[in-house]
């Protein structure tokens, strides 16, 4: 017999659950309801390394018929226009980088993503990609639905309606009630809801654990415009800005840039005003201001309910985790349910310590960045690099600091992080961070 398993909300989070529950569960139904009327976020995204094998490995997704309707640009890296250098890369593969050991003409913590010049869009480049490793850049909206199509196309049922509020009871969500009147019901729940968190947060009562001590960003204005001649660019670029830092995003036809900062130091008028004084080329009148907090849910599967997405957590995207870390939730979720069913305690709790653990491991990672940025002297700058703490990280850094960088250095480097020991290596390279009795040149 079949399990019912119903995700709340539509978007990137919603849909890469329910396609991954029908790939992983052979057992289940999946239906996902989303309202139309609330539309998506219209915003470019960057996404991790791994993300495209995902997408088209676990999810199912051809790469030539992605290529033909999503439309991605290739990201190789991210480059930071962070710290005492003009900026520093931070590609994904080895054959674009020489960041740990220098050479007489390369100095520690060396990045060339520049030397890449073939095709950006991954629908006009011949052969498929340009190396082991490529991110994308996806404009949201036809990314979004072209996973409904696919999500359909699997047997996942889709339905256009909007949550009102769920009923609860022992075994937690009993049903959830419509707007147009009707209950749906089933045997398990994933809220995919986004900020709102409507089953996670608002049915069960889970609290939010804050990471604004470690995070102190919590607004972003956004703008962009239309690409006129301009290189497309296979990089993410992340920019140095008075209170925070801005996002460029390319894409074939548009750039999207979004400032995201602490509104503790600055105003949302002041913030959009920097933005279009840096970027002349956004139309004032488009920019719009998106809040958020940076945290996360403390138990992510409660009962009969698992969060994924921004119900889950939500950190700034400065190495633009989020898609990667919805895939990584779905696939621990979809593998659990598959093993020991919708209800089993254990399998919960594990789910639950692994899920927290890698918020704090993104958490730290990002801290990292603002701690050794030394680009500006304005209040912020001075706060983030004087206040941050690194939680997880204190040991590691430390141990860099005195002794200087290794690639190998036991279970205090992070070997279960999602960035690795070289990720780490090349943000403190690339800012130049010091060690005792050594130097970068």
């Amino acid at each position: 017999m079949k399990r019912d398993i119903t995700v709340i909300g539509g978007g990137t989070a919603g849909l890469i659950a329910g396609i991954t529950l029908i790939r992983t569960c052979p057992d289940v139904n999946v239906t996902v309801i989303r309202s139309t009327a609330m539309g998506t976020i219209m915003v470019g995204e960057g996404t991790f390394a791994d993300t495209p094998n995902y997408l088209h490995g676990v999810l199912g997704i051809p790469k030539e018929d992605f290529y033909r309707e999503v439309n991605p640009v290739w990201k190789l890296g991210v480059r930071f226009l962070w710290g005492p250098r003009p900026y520093f890369d931070y590609p994904f593969n080895e054959q674009f980088d020489n960041q740990i050991l220098p050479t007489a003409q390369k100095p520690w913590g060396y990045y060339h993503l520049d030397d890449y010049t073939g095709p950006m869009v991954a629908g006009a480049a011949p052969g498929g990609a340009p190396a082991r490793s490529v991110g994308y850049h996806i404009e949201n909206q036809p990314f979004v639905a072209y996973l409904e199509r696919h999500f359909a196309g699997l047997g996942g049922q889709l339905v256009d309606a909007k949550v009102v509020t769920a009923d609860i009871g022992e075994r937690g969500v009993e049903s959830v009630l419509l707007e147009s009147g009707e209950r749906h019901t089933a045997d398990f729940f994933v809220d995919a809801s986004g900020f709102r968190a409507e089953l996670i947060n608002q049915g069960l009562g889970e609290q939010f654990v804050s990471m604004r001590d470690h995070l102190f960003c919590d607004r972003a204005v956004v703008g962009g415009w239309a690409r006129n001649g301009e290189p497309v660019k296979p990089y993410t670029t992340m920019d140095t800005m008075d209170a925070g830092w801005c996002w460029r995003i390319d894409h074939e036809h548009t750039i999207n840039r979004g400032y995201v900062f602490s509104s503790a130091y600055l105003s949302d008028d002041q913030a959009a005003e920097e933005l279009v004084r840096k970027n002349p080329k956004i139309d004032p009148s488009a920019v719009r201001v998106v809040p958020f907090a940076a945290r996360r849910i403390r138990r992510p599967w409660v009962k009969n309910v698992a969060a994924i997405g921004n119900a889950c957590g939500f950190v700034e995207p400065l190495e633009a985790t989020n898609i990667q870390v919805i895939c990584m939730h779905a696939q621990r979720l979809a593998k659990a349910l598959a093993a020991g069913g919708l209800t089993d305690v254990t399998l919960a709790e594990e789910y639950n310590r692994s899920v927290n653990t890698q918020w704090e491991d993104i958490r730290d990672f990002l801290a990292l960045h603002y701690k050794f940025n030394t680009r500006l002297q304005t209040p912020f700058w001075e706060m983030a690099v004087r206040d941050t703490p690194l939680g997880g990280l204190e040991e590691y850094v430390a141990q860099y600091q005195e002794h200087g960088p290794a690639l190998l250095t036991g279970p205090d480097g992070k070997p279960s992080s999602m960035f690795g020991y070289d990720g780490h290596l090349a943000v403190l390279l690339g800012l130049r961070a010091p060690w005792r009795d050594g130097g970068i040149r």
